[in-house]
């Protein structure tokens, strides 16, 4: 649900930004204004940033395969943090140099209505575009049970975020807009409409570095703070469990994250039901799957070093049936994962 969500919103940006790229550009063609051109190039920065989002959406659903043994979720936030580098060079560094440029050589647009009435469709067309974003983002900020301001923050989505702001600086962007060329009109000085366009151009440079800092987060293996916590509560409060010794996550994408941990098993736990000669048995099995646990991981390390830390799961024949998780060796994590119920799995 909230990939459709994401991708309806994206799809209704893009479509508005299009739209209002076209007329924008036609309005500076008219009038000359450095504010509007500033506009034109916004939007069309915008669309491209929205086409690369919703190319992160479709490749980050495919399946995982032998070289992304858990899928491709973290594309989402590559493509983002791409559409925030293109939104700085195209938005940001174009617009303002243009804009001194203007200043420089003492230019003086030909501001008529049409370019008041183009930004007046632009404020209702990107408007409409910022109620469908705000209106998903509201959805998984209450599914979520946050703030609004605390889930700007906390959001793995990056795509409905991105169009949020996105759509909020053009709004911005657009009253600074009809600010400059208001006052080039009033005054007959040109100035006005070359601050706007600076203007305008600063702050999509704001948004790019904000975009690509609520993006990069996700590309180094953060971890799910919510999601330990909520898994060390549950464990800790299970009469069963003694002691968490760790738990690590990695966000893999807005809908998937990889949860390992490492705890202490009650022993009348595992050995409930068992009589003396089967417990016996079973402690003889768990020191030998340790054994073979601790062998396995030292003939990896060996052949190869950068495998440090090692996961391993024990399946049993009667845990094939329905096993169907791809277990992996990550070299970046820590410790080692024995998902043997009899095991006490304490570091060696």
């Amino acid at each position: 649900m909230a990939v459709q969500g994401s991708v309806r919103a994206v799809l209704t940006a893009a479509a508005s930004n299009g739209l209002v790229t076209l007329a924008k550009f036609i309005g500076f063609a008219f009038s000359g204004s450095s504010a509007l051109l500033a506009e034109a190039v916004h939007s069309l920065a915008d669309t491209a940033n929205q086409s690369l989002l919703l190319l992160g959406l479709r490749r980050s659903a495919r399946k995982a395969d032998e070289q992304h043994h858990f899928g491709y979720g973290q594309e989402r936030y590559f493509w983002n943090l791409v559409s925030a580098v293109t939104i700085f060079f195209i938005g940001c560094v174009y617009t303002v140099m243009h804009a001194i440029g203007q200043l420089q050589s003492e230019h003086v647009p030909s501001i008529s209505w049409l370019a008041f009435g183009i930004v007046g469709l632009a404020f209702v067309v990107e408007g409409y575009s910022l109620l469908v974003a705000l209106g998903e983002f509201n959805k998984q900020r209450k599914r979520a049970g946050a703030g609004f301001f605390a889930f700007i923050g906390e959001t793995r989505d990056p795509t409905t975020l991105a169009v949020l702001v996105e759509d909020t600086v053009a709004v911005f962007g657009l009253l600074l807009a009809l600010a400059g060329m208001g006052l080039a009109v009033w005054t007959g000085s040109e100035v006005f409409d070359a601050v706007a366009a600076i203007l305008i151009g600063l702050l999509m440079g704001g948004l790019a570095i904000l975009l690509a800092t609520l993006n990069k987060r996700f590309l180094i293996d953060t971890a799910d703070p919510h999601l330990d916590e909520s898994a060390r509560a549950l464990w800790q409060a299970d009469e069963r469990i003694t002691h968490v010794e760790r738990i690590n996550s990695i966000v893999l994408s807005p809908e998937e994250t990889l949860l390992m941990a490492e705890v202490q098993v009650r022993e009348d736990a595992v050995f409930a039901g068992l009589n003396a000669p089967q417990i016996e048995g079973a402690v003889t099995m768990i020191r030998h799957l340790h054994e073979l646990r601790r062998g396995m991981e030292d003939e990896v390390r060996r052949a190869m070093p950068r495998a440090r830390h090692i996961f391993i799961e024990f399946v049993g024949l009667a845990d094939r049936k329905n096993h169907d998780e791809i277990r992996v060796a990550t070299p970046d994590q820590s410790s080692t994962l024995a998902d043997t119920p009899a095991i006490d799995k304490q570091r060696s």
